[in-house]
């Protein structure tokens, strides 16, 4: 059985500039996060929720792998900050890899979270039962599959 997870991804606009790579970024020093890459497994689904949004669903994707990012001083080997399109302030050593990415932004999907976490798993706490959301965004909704 998949683990749902709830990424936080700012205002979301470098999410939806780096969803057309289908990859998220993430700094592996910050404990909550080395936490999740250690337990996330392939075919988990990930939440992407806006910041200071009651918990607003962007997307859902399902996982696939990570890695870290290679950006070197003559090649780069990862996709670098600005072609991902990125803020300069954006800090990630970690590649989060996804596929079947579902667009839920005009969904007006709230999941009332809140709190400073980057990643959490799903809970009780949630407004939505994400498990049963999912089943019907995969089958009913008009939610566009990127």
């Amino acid at each position: 059985m998949a683990t749902h997870w709830l990424l936080r991804v700012g205002d979301g606009d470098e999410f939806k500039s780096a969803s057309k790579y289908t990859l998220w970024g993430m700094d592996s020093h910050k404990p909550v996060n080395a936490n999740f890459l250690k337990q996330v497994q392939p075919g988990d689904l990930l939440w992407f929720v806006r910041n200071k949004s009651n918990g607003k669903l962007l997307g859902v994707a399902t996982y696939k792998a990570h890695g870290k990012r290679i950006l070197g001083p003559i090649v780069d080997l990862s996709k670098t900050n600005e072609e991902l399109g990125w803020s300069g302030d954006m800090k990630t050593d970690i590649e989060i890899k996804y596929e079947d990415l579902y667009d839920l932004e005009y969904c007006d999907m709230l999941t009332g979270i809140k709190g400073q976490t980057n990643v959490r798993r799903y809970n009780e706490k949630c407004l939505l039962d994400l498990p049963a959301e999912y089943e019907r965004i995969v089958k009913y909704s008009r939610a566009k599959k990127i």
